[in-house]
C-alpha cells in the first residue's frame, strides 16, 4: 500500500496543488507589487563673501534618487519643498557675532520666487525624470537652491550660520 502524501484527507493533494499553484503565480507576477523608492541628499548652503556694501550669492544642490523593481521603465514625478529654518519665509536667519543676518533661498537663478512649501507666496520646485525598465535599476537629478544675502545690513563682521537646518520635503 503507497503511503497517503495528502495527510489521510480527501482531496489533499488537490489543495496543495492549488497551494503550489498560487504561491507560483505571485512569484511569477511580482511586478504588480512593484517597489518605487525615493531618496534626497542635500548639500549645505554657502554664501559668497558677504561685505555690507553688496548682496552675496550662493547655491547648493538637492539631488533626488529614486530607484524601481520593475521590469518597465518608470518615471518618477516630484515636489520638492523647503521649511523656512529660522525666522520666515519672508527672511530667513542665520546668526553670528551676535548679530542676525538676513537670506533667502530662491527656486531659480532669477531670485524671484523663495523656496518655500508652496504657503502664500512660496514656491516649490517639481519635475520628473524617467528611469530605464530592470529590476533595481535608479536614477536621479539634480536641483539647484539659489541663495541671496540682501545688501546693506548693518551687522558685525565675523561669521554666521543658520541656527537650525532648512528641512527639505519630496513627495513623489
Amino acid at each position: 500500500m503507497k503511503p497517503d502524501v495528502g495527510g489521510g484527507r480527501p482531496g489533499s493533494r488537490r489543495a496543495r496543488g492549488a497551494a503550489l499553484l498560487a504561491i507560483w503565480a505571485m512569484l511569477t507576477c511580482s511586478s504588480a507589487w512593484a517597489v518605487n523608492t525615493c531618496t534626497v541628499a542635500a548639500q549645505p548652503h554657502s554664501f559668497n563673501p558677504y561685505d555690507t556694501v553688496n548682496a552675496a550669492t550662493g547655491t547648493s544642490p538637492i539631488t533626488v534618487t529614486c530607484s524601481h523593481s520593475d521590469g518597465t521603465p518608470v518615471t518618477f514625478a516630484y515636489v520638492i519643498a523647503l521649511s523656512s529654518g529660522p525666522g520666515s519665509y519672508a527672511a530667513r536667519q542665520m546668526t553670528g557675532t551676535g548679530d542676525t543676518l538676513t537670506y533667502n533661498l530662491y527656486t531659480t537663478a532669477a531670485r524671484a520666487t523663495v523656496w518655500g512649501d508652496g504657503s502664500g507666496t512660496t514656491g516649490t520646485v517639481a519635475d520628473s525624470f524617467k528611469v530605464p525598465g530592470g529590476a533595481g535599476r535608479s536614477g536621479s537629478q539634480t536641483q539647484t537652491v539659489y541663495g541671496l544675502i540682501p545688501a546693506a545690513q548693518n551687522v558685525t563682521p565675523g561669521a554666521y550660520a543658520i541656527a537650525n537646518e532648512i528641512t527639505v520635503a519630496v513627495t513623489y
